[in-house]
């Protein structure tokens, strides 16, 4: 039988109710990426995520960014290698130090933001956060865009790769995400996100903001947790791929 990942980008919350809202996320989801302190997050919040995670049996793993709290790690931003794989090694280790303590194994790693958009298809911004992934004594599989040179390069280092894509994001015809600055870079609509999320996980296939068609293969879909109406959205979507006989299970 078919089955897919469905993944969350948490650990974002500012105030009770955000965290609220990401504990209930986590009913639907088989695996997550928690942010550690590059656009937000902190030890602590890091294991308000990760303890119900460990619970429900949910993967888990680390969402570096570029370190940009001010714009929360979606912007573009001025930094030499040397200060970018410092902090993000500081990153994943904070979330290292979380994992030991509960002696909860983390399983993938997932860049966020624009440093995930930029990795995708930058050599040099790809071979750091491999080069840096490598680096720990861990089994960690990256998480990144379907069709990328990130792929390219993963596979090549003999890292495990695992193809996500977007259940709230529009497409471009090269297969990159439409800049959160244009207008219908986000799918808004529930139909339209319940229709790509069909269309990848049974299809193969993604309408690009163009209306063309393209190959779509993926191991795992993400839908973000910060969005608004995210948690009826994976409500529906689990009810759909239930009836497609799909099981929904961490990649």
């Amino acid at each position: 039988m078919k089955s897919i990942d469905i993944n969350a980008d948490l650990g974002e919350f500012r105030n009770r109710n955000q965290l609220k809202n990401e504990l209930n996320i986590l009913e639907h989801i088989s695996s997550c990426s928690i942010a550690c302190g590059g656009h937000i997050g902190d030890f602590d919040s890091i294991q308000s995520i990760m303890m119900p995670c460990k619970d429900l049996n949910i993967s888990t793993g680390p969402h570096p960014s570029y370190p940009d709290k001010t714009g929360f790690g979606r912007k573009e931003i001025n930094i030499n290698s040397d200060k970018l794989e410092k902090s993000i090694t500081e990153q994943i280790e904070l979330f290292f130090k979380v994992s030991k303590k509960l002696s909860y194994k983390p399983d993938h790693v997932k860049l966020h933001g624009r440093l995930y958009n930029d990795a995708a298809k930058k050599e040099h911004l790809a071979n750091l956060f491999l080069k840096i992934v490598s680096s720990f004594d861990n089994d960690l599989s990256v998480i990144g865009p379907t069709n990328s040179l990130l792929e390219t390069l993963t596979i090549k280092k003999g890292l495990r790769f695992i193809p996500e894509a977007f259940i709230d994001r529009a497409y471009n015809d090269d297969y990159s995400l439409v800049d959160r600055t244009k207008e219908d870079a986000l799918l808004t609509s529930l139909d339209e996100k319940i229709n790509q999320t069909r269309d990848i996980v049974i299809n193969e296939e993604v309408t690009t903001i163009t209306g063309k068609r393209i190959k779509m293969k993926a191991e795992t879909l993400c839908i973000h947790g910060d969005n608004a109406g995210t948690l009826n959205t994976l409500k529906e979507i689990n009810d759909m791929l239930i009836q497609e006989k799909i099981i929904i299970k961490s990649s």
